[in-house]
């Protein structure tokens, strides 16, 4: 038998299993009051759990053992764990749940980590919430190489470069990177909250006479994946006073002159990786999920035993055994799961709805997120906000923006919630925070505000004893679910945004746009108008355009509809009303197609109408397109028989004189497209 060969000691590192730390809890209370019943880490995005994106970016990672640090509701964490995939025989991973009832920290975790002797070699350090397709093996070497060049490397941040106002940032806080321009050696990080206003940074000049070249970035994301060495536990021990991994560990290494540490950042771009921190960010993923920027960690990869999703047009997603009526319609960005039941007439948009979830008659919901085993009754309204399990609406509530259901809340009948009204079973005692604790057992419900059958009690977010507390406040408020950055105020003066204090005022309906908005939304519509004139201008192909125009939505955060208001007009700008007749039928015969590319659903279609019409009555010469336009669109199979007949008996196509002098124009061929129909249906008889 040959003798066993020599390795280095590098090889041995390199060789040695790859251990992985995950923190379940983030020690916050951001998600209150709905992690007063699931653990954070449980809760679902896209209907999967959190955790669930966590764990399937370490396995693809050839990560081998994961060590989940779990603080609150740790039997609830660990049942799930014990009961998914990843515990069985054939999973990659082997994980190990800590439970560290004591810890109030980031430190505390990791003192705990060091008090055991887990770790071996480098490891990777990730919150519990992370949702990322980066290749970590990429950044694992990275980390090495580093190492192998510099001896005091002991840690590894991967940030991502994008935009201050990219829509994964959160918005109360944001950090400021210094970075040696040649190694990326991180030499300042600081985290920046929104209020107040911070208009100065300190720095040691010991830093420029090391670091010759240096550049200060505000653009990047800080994605919460650290690869760390055996070290960074060891020293979280020796300073008891190190809490946060931020403000305190790396801001300490970075000033001690006694430690001789150093830490780098790894940047990425073309990947995805955010975390979600709050509402705010839940919201923003869960958009990017759906739109498959995650791509291949999407809905239709059913990441968990037993899901069956499947990808449509539209970003539609459903599972199998989903009952939906006729007349419901579904826009874009819609994820459905099994064993829903939609009723009629309802109109369901950028939302996510659970398992088992009931939805009645004349229901509308946009840009919410329904959780498993919702019931919702009969002319409802739901916007931009969060239903959790079992949550039941009674007829005629309508939810306005921002609202936040926890677990079992009743609604109804009959009542309007207030914009960021949150709602729990659970009553906050007055003295403490004790994790479901309640003191409501002889207290009734309020009637008034939840209805007559309501179940509920309004939940406050905790304020601070610091002298700092309305900043701090507002800090929490405006990552909240419906808060847009550009709904907030950046003075100093000394009143507060109004965004923050919507619910108390009507000045902005929930369909409202800031003025920022609506110059946003031209400064988009001009680059629409401008990438149509250079297609229209080199001869390119639909599908280039086609191809152009999305990417060019996806990167203002638009929609379909923004997109479809952009498009139509511009292409039929490009028609000769002298020559009416055979100019149309020349332009929309070559670009008529890709006004096709912009619709996904019939709804879509009955909105391509009420644009088109829209445009058509602004100038007189305008209404002459209407009819060859229309007669056209339906040639090229862009809109059919049933939407037209949709969109002429609406009310919206007749509710002034002009558009109703638009949708006379068109009433022969409405009538052509009747009598086709009950000929169609007397042939079947």
């Amino acid at each position: 038998m040959p003798p066993p060969s020599k390795t280095s000691g590098k090889n041995l590192e390199a060789e040695s299993i790859l251990q992985a730390v995950v923190l379940a809890d983030s020690f916050n209370e951001r998600f209150r009051p709905i992690t007063l019943d699931t653990p954070r880490c449980l809760l679902p995005l896209c209907n999967t759990p959190l955790i669930e994106y966590t764990l399937e970016l370490l396995a693809v990672a050839g990560v081998q053992a994961v060590y989940l640090f779990c603080r609150e509701h740790s039997e609830t964490i660990k049942n799930y764990i014990k009961k998914s995939k990843w515990s069985r025989s054939y999973s990659p991973i082997k994980i190990i749940t800590i439970v560290t009832p004591e810890a109030r920290s980031v430190g505390d975790a990791l003192r705990e980590l060091d008090a055991k002797q887990l770790i071996d070699s480098d490891f990777i350090l990730i919150s519990g919430d992370v949702v990322s397709n980066i290749q970590l093996e990429k950044v694992l070497d990275a980390h090495r190489a580093r190492k192998s060049v510099d001896s005091n490397a002991i840690m590894t941040m991967v940030v991502k470069e994008a935009s201050p106002f990219h829509r994964t940032r959160s918005l109360g806080e944001s950090p400021i990177f210094v970075l040696d321009t040649k190694t990326n050696e991180c030499v300042h990080c600081e985290s920046v909250e929104l209020y107040p206003r911070k208009r100065r940074m300190t720095m040691d000049m010991e830093v420029f006479k090391k670091h010759a070249d240096v550049q200060i970035r505000n653009d990047l994301i800080d994605c919460q994946i650290d690869i760390c060495s055996v070290e960074v536990p060891a020293l979280f021990t020796e300073n008891f006073d190190y809490q946060d991994i931020r403000n305190d560990f790396v801001h300490g290494i970075l000033t001690s002159d006694l430690l001789g540490k150093t830490i780098y950042c790894h940047l990425v771009k073309d990947v995805y990786a955010a975390r979600v921190r709050n509402l705010h960010t839940y919201n923003a993923i869960s958009k990017d999920v759906l739109s498959r920027w995650t791509y291949p960690i999407v809905p239709d990869s059913n990441l968990q035993e037993g899901d069956s999703y499947e990808f449509m047009r539209g970003h539609i997603y459903k599972e199998k055994d989903v009952s939906l009526s006729r007349s419901c319609s579904l826009g874009e960005k819609v994820l459905i799961g099994a064993g829903t039941e939609i009723a009629e007439n309802v109109k369901i948009t950028n939302s996510v709805i659970g398992r088992r979830v009931t939805i009645g008659p004349n229901v509308e919901i946009d840009g919410a997120y329904i959780w498993d085993d919702v019931k919702i009754k009969s002319n409802c309204s739901i916007f931009r906000s969060i239903l959790a399990n079992n949550v039941v609406l009674e007829e005629n509530v309508i939810v306005k923006r921002g609202c936040l259901l926890s677990y079992d809340v009743v609604i109804g009948p009959n009542v309007t919630l207030e914009p960021y009204t949150k709602l729990t079973k659970h009553k906050k005692t007055s003295e403490s925070d004790n994790e479901g604790e309640e003191s409501n057992e002889n207290k009734a419900y309020d009637s008034t505000l939840i209805g007559e059958h309501g179940q509920g009690y309004i939940w406050s977010d905790k304020v601070s004893d610091t002298d700092d507390d309305e900043f701090d406040t507002k800090n929490i408020q405006i990552a909240g679910l419906a808060h847009d950055i550009s709904n907030i105020s950046l003075t100093d003066s000394d009143s507060p945004p109004s965004v923050i204090y919507e619910s108390s005022s009507d000045e902005l309906s929930d369909s409202g746009e800031s003025t920022t908005e609506e110059e946003s939304l031209k400064e988009f519509f001009k680059e629409v108008s401008q990438t149509l004139e250079r297609a229209f201008l080199d001869g390119h192909a639909v599908e280039i355009a086609s191809l152009e125009l999305n990417t060019l939505r996806m990167a203002s955060n638009t929609t379909f509809h923004d997109l479809r208001v952009g498009v139509i007009p511009t292409i039929l700008g490009q028609i000769d009303i002298e020559n009416l007749l055979t100019s149309a039928e020349e332009i929309l015969e070559q670009w008529g197609p890709l006004i096709g590319k912009l619709i996904h659903s019939r709804q879509d279609q009955i909105d391509t109408l009420y644009i088109l019409q829209d445009h058509c009555a602004i100038k007189q010469h305008h209404a002459k397109l209407f009819a060859p336009t229309l007669k056209k669109l339906y040639l090229l199979d862009v809109l059919d028989e049933d939407a037209i007949l949709e969109w002429n008996s609406s009310e919206l196509a007749d509710n002034d004189s002009s558009k109703s002098s638009i949708r006379k124009k068109v009433a022969p061929f409405v009538k052509w497209l009747e009598e086709a129909e009950v000929e169609d249906s007397d042939s079947d008889d």
